[in-house]
């Protein structure tokens, strides 16, 4: 074992799997069924077209969906008690909650709500949280996101041009094919202003004509 320039004498691992072993995702996947089935199986959640929805999971990150404060304390009792059962420990620093306002104002119960608890700790609010890397808020705008892929894109861009600004123009188009058009999330964009998106196809057309050395009169 590695740690700060220095490495450990030889020790066996006993239990456990290793990060990068096939087996690791099939496994964590049966172990956390039981978690995800009892939450599935409590029917409290948001009725979509006569489907109840109340969980997403990717892996270890998990988002609980719920209509009313009630119904989400109850998930969580549900979350913790099968948490407890499976030796998992939730880290309720890092767990969040979103509220999403209805679109009919008339249906506003409450502009302001008590904090959830889970495993005795209470959870705060937030306007907008990042999941599997694509900014989420409670108004369902995709403004925020958009900015982020702006900065992100600004940023691959100036590092290719700082390390393979000299290269050929074939190599130059594999690698901003590779780096510079990975807007896996791109196609989740559909509630934004013009003006945010605008700014995107702009930004876009920049880093084309910087990275490849084009006039700025260019069309792109």
């Amino acid at each position: 074992m590695s740690w700060h320039s220095h490495t450990s004498e030889k020790f066996i691992i006993g239990n456990g799997t290793r990060q990068v072993s096939i087996l690791s995702p099939y496994l964590f996947t049966c172990y956390v069924r039981p978690l995800i089935r009892a939450v599935v199986q409590s029917r409290l959640g948001c009725n979509n077209g006569g489907l109840v929805v109340n969980i997403l999971a990717y892996a270890d990150d998990m988002i609980i969906l719920a209509p009313s404060w009630y119904a989400m304390q109850d998930l969580l009792k549900i979350l913790e008690m099968h948490c407890h059962k499976l030796d998992i420990i939730c880290n309720t620093k890092k767990t969040v909650c979103m509220m999403f306002k209805p679109i009919r104002k008339a249906c506003i119960v409450s502009q302001a709500f008590p904090p959830f608890t889970l495993n005795n700790d209470g959870l705060c609010y937030v306007c907008e949280f990042r999941y599997l890397g694509h900014i989420i808020n409670d108004r369902l705008q995709d403004d925020c996101d958009i900015r982020r892929e702006i900065r992100s894109l600004f940023a691959r861009t100036i590092l290719l041009i700082n390390k393979f600004g000299n290269c050929s123009y074939a190599v130059k188009k594999l690698l901003f094919k590779s780096y510079c058009l990975c807007m896996y999330n791109l196609a989740l964009w559909k509630y934004y202003s013009v003006t945010v998106f605008n700014k995107f196809k702009s930004c876009y057309n920049r880093c084309v004509k910087i990275f490849f050395g084009f006039y700025r009169v260019t069309l792109c």
